[in-house]
């Protein structure tokens, strides 16, 4: 899995370098950085930032949440707005409008985990779908390899880490050619990272929650779950036959590209 990357105030910065691909190489440390949000680093993890030679930063999120949370300055790295939603719907991201609704929908009692589960695994299946998530993933990787064609590493992150960010990190991982398996402990090792984070907001809405249910339903809404990452690869499957087709057709990300990106990577 990624290593977590030990800040002070953020709790999902994790370096993908180390993760063996299915050919035996790893993946070179320093270079892939994904994380949640930037903005309750500390003047400390600010510092730290400054020094992993970020060349850009990839922010997933709605110019909303941009707005309400803005990135800090990282030194010498560009910071590039790639939102992935292109309009606001419900249950699609945690820091918007929709996503809002959606919270309301959960703390007033009215929806269970089926409910939750239903809506996330509708968005992972748009990042498969949506020609807008197309367009902007297919950025994000081309401006990551001329960056890393550079000595430079990159950074991307959506709010917590978890959605936006957990696909753009699948997508970079099955182009390197690491195993399935691998991927998916990644991508649920996001629980970890945010449990206490996940408790804290808890912890702050308990008296406004009616009943245990509704409880845990609003935490399941904050966690990672295969069956959210098992509906973008149906969604792969349905529409694109394959991972290696989806890569292709969608983003661009050929064979000639691919192996470029293997042999920037990895080593």
């Amino acid at each position: 899995m990624s290593k977590v990357v030990p800040f002070e105030g953020l709790s999902n910065t994790r370096d993908l370098g180390g993760m063996s691909a299915n050919d035996g190489r790893r993946v070179r440390e320093g270079l892939l950085y994904r994380s949640g949000q930037l903005f309750f680093g500390t003047e400390g993890d600010r510092a730290k930032l400054d020094t992993l030679g970020i060349g850009k930063v990839f922010d997933f999120r709605s110019a909303p949440e941009r707005d309400e949370k803005p990135d800090p300055a990282i030194a010498g790295a560009e910071n590039v707005h790639l939102p992935i939603i292109q309009d606001v719907r419900t249950g699609i991201t945690r820091g918007d409008e929709g996503n809002a609704r959606m919270m309301d929908v959960v703390m007033s009692g009215k929806a269970d985990i089926a409910f939750v589960d239903q809506h996330m695994q509708a968005m992972y299946a748009e990042f498969v779908t949506e020609p807008f998530a197309h367009a902007q993933y297919a950025r994000f990787v081309d401006e990551a390899v001329a960056e890393a064609e550079q000595g430079k590493a990159v950074l991307w992150h959506c709010t917590a880490g978890k959605d936006r960010a957990g696909f753009a990190t699948v997508i970079v991982l099955e182009a390197l050619g690491v195993p399935r398996d691998d991927i998916v402990a990644d991508y649920l090792q996001t629980n970890e990272c945010l449990a206490e984070s996940i408790d804290g907001i808890m912890a702050m809405v308990a008296e406004r929650l009616p009943n245990a249910a509704t409880a845990d339903a609003l935490r399941h809404f904050f966690l990672a779950d295969e069956s959210y990452l098992q509906a973008a690869y149906d969604a792969i499957d349905d529409q694109f036959g394959s991972v290696d087709s989806f890569l292709g057709q969608a983003l661009g990300i050929d064979a000639a590209k691919r192996e470029k990106m293997q042999s920037l990577y990895l080593e």
